[in-house]
């Protein structure tokens, strides 16, 4: 932990029956202040599909398809810049700096190399990674170092006194046998090493079952992509809230954890662990499915009584149209219809609107979806009148469609649609200006604008203009959106930090006019933006039949 911020934290009995440890704050906090700062996690790990692709150490990836890499050097992005050179030695992983694999030979990389370098060998799992090298590391280390590697045996769910590998086993057994298997591989790659005082094989299998059922997601702002997972004993004591007050986010390769909303000297530090948006029983089935606990949460306490647990109307209202099609859905849905329904409760209406909510959602969280499936389902929560903006799974159908659009080349949708979660919906589930997915969006659209500036989008340019909107003025907007609240989250001394600052200090030396005259004519337009943005509908942009320039107000 930064010396800064060591003291800003402590780990003491969590204010939640049951959950052990929890992570408390010894100083007042507001919105946006770091709580938490780390170096490095003590463990960050690299998908295997991005082991050749991306720095094993500080996370930047280069691109290496040819048209992506030139498309992002063009606009200045990390990854059209960035070279990965593997390592010599396995040849396995690579680093993007002499400075990068430098610090990972001396913290970790000397413990894996010669383990992962024989050709006849497969690229071994992350999780099988990450133990070799905590193994290698705790026989080497002593003082706080090994203090701080032996906490992870303190985890869930292996904790002392609090042993749940068997809930692993009776609710997920697949999970529980291949965790065993990984971890015992771990052990014999290592070479079954001496432990003084501890049984190696005891210590790999703690270690990667506490480290895997409480890792985070590593991934950058700047593209979709899910590098890999980390853990660190300290962000990761943080105990889960439907209602969290603090944000933890990766940095390359930093982690932070701010603050959400105020917290006082004294509270407990709480993160969300699944969407905190979702529905209150969609929340409580993953929770349970994933971290085999209920969660009983202030917000939980009060059961489904949110935004994102009301209908637009009676579920008794629903239309012949919508009660045929969602009688059609029941016995397809079966297995699932118990994770949707409210309590005991099974009349025909509730019955039907689980049934519609599993068709829904399972469309959202399937990774493949197509587009059409996508539109599919966003359609029957629109058309259906049951599914107000603020009730999911309406926002993450907006999200993947809004990427959709963007890898299909279709910028002006995209455009549409992403100023309709900015303006929209985005602040109805997330209030927080700073909140990383509205930096996100802000930030892409800042990139659209420049793509629809240019001469392939002239028509669309040209029809913008005539109803007040001006893409460039809209560029300088959503750039000082970003500018304002960046420093409430990323900060300036980050990778998107910097793309952000080189993004400004460019586009500020493209024009004759002041900051300040440009913000004026930024709260001029604003109004009209956000109007169209509103206005916009979205059943309609998901028609394949619209063109690119119609029906822009």
């Amino acid at each position: 932990m930064s010396e800064d911020h060591k003291n800003n934290v402590e780990v003491k009995e969590s204010t939640i029956a049951g959950a052990g440890r929890g992570l408390f704050v010894c100083q007042d906090f507001a919105p946006g202040d770091v709580v938490v700062f780390l170096d490095r996690p003590l463990v960050a790990e690299l998908e295997v599909h991005h082991m050749r692709d991306t720095c094993a150490w500080c996370f930047q990836r280069g691109a290496t398809d040819p048209v992506e890499r030139m498309q992002a050097a063009s606009m200045g992005l990390p990854n059209g810049l960035i070279e990965i050179k593997n390592c010599t030695g396995c040849r396995r992983v690579g680093y993007c700096s002499k400075t990068c694999q430098s610090r990972a030979w001396k913290r970790e990389h000397k413990y894996e190399c010669k383990i992962l370098a024989p050709k006849e060998r497969p690229d071994l799992p992350l999780q099988v990674r990450a133990v070799i090298k905590l193994l290698g590391r705790l026989q080497a280390s002593s003082g706080a170092e090994r203090e701080r590697i032996l906490d992870i045996l303190e985890f869930w769910p292996t904790g002392k006194g609090n042993n749940h590998l068997e809930d692993i086993c009776k609710y997920d057994k697949q999970k529980y046998d291949d965790f065993h298997m990984l971890a015992n591989a771990a052990w014999h790659y290592s070479g079954m090493p001496a432990l003084k005082g501890l049984d190696a094989q005891t210590v790999a299998k703690g270690f990667l079952f506490n480290v895997m059922c409480n890792v985070f997601r590593l991934s950058s702002p700047l593209d979709a992509a899910h590098y890999g997972s980390g853990f660190d004993p300290i962000t990761c004591t943080a105990n889960h809230s439907c209602d969290p007050n603090a944000v933890l986010y990766f940095n390359q390769p930093s982690s932070a954890m701010r603050a959400l909303k105020p917290i006082k000297k004294g509270e407990e530090i709480f993160v969300g662990y699944t969407e905190s948006t979702n529905p209150f029983w969609v929340r409580q089935s993953y929770l349970k499915e994933t971290y085999f606990f209920t969660c009983q949460c202030p917000k939980c306490a009060k059961c489904p009584v949110f935004p994102e647990d009301t209908w637009a109307k009676r579920p008794e209202d629903l239309s012949e149209e919508y009660c045929s099609v969602a009688d059609s859905l029941i016995k397809s849905h079966k297995a699932e219809l118990s994770k949707f329904l409210i309590g005991t409760n099974e009349s025909t209406a509730q019955l039907r609107l689980a049934a519609m909510q599993a068709s829904v959602f399972a469309v959202s969280d399937n990774d493949q979806s197509t587009e059409e499936e996508l539109k599919s389902a966003l359609d029957m929560c629109i058309s259906s009148g049951m599914w107000t903006w603020t009730r999911q799974p309406v926002l993450e159908l907006c999200r993947r469609l809004f990427s959709t659009y963007m890898e299909s080349g279709n910028t002006y949708k995209a455009f549409r649609l992403g100023c309709k979660m900015h303006f929209e919906l985005l602040p109805a589930f997330h209030p927080q200006p700073f909140y990383p997915e509205r930096l996100i969006i802000a930030w892409t659209l800042i990139t659209m604008s420049v793509v629809l500036s240019g001469p392939m989008h002239s028509e669309v340019y040209k029809e913008l203009a005539q109803n007040g909107l001006n893409l460039r003025i809209i560029f300088y907007g959503f750039l000082f959106y970003v500018c304002d609240h960046i420093p409430q989250l990323y900060g300036w001394n980050s990778p998107f930090g910097r793309i952000i600052e080189n993004t400004y200090k460019q586009a500020m030396a493209g024009t004759d006019l002041s900051k300040d005259e440009i913000r004026e004519k930024v709260n001029k337009i604003w109004p009209t933006l956000e109007a169209f943005s509103r206005s916009l509908d979205i059943i309609s942009l998901c028609n394949p039949s619209e063109s690119a320039g119609r029906g822009i107000i």
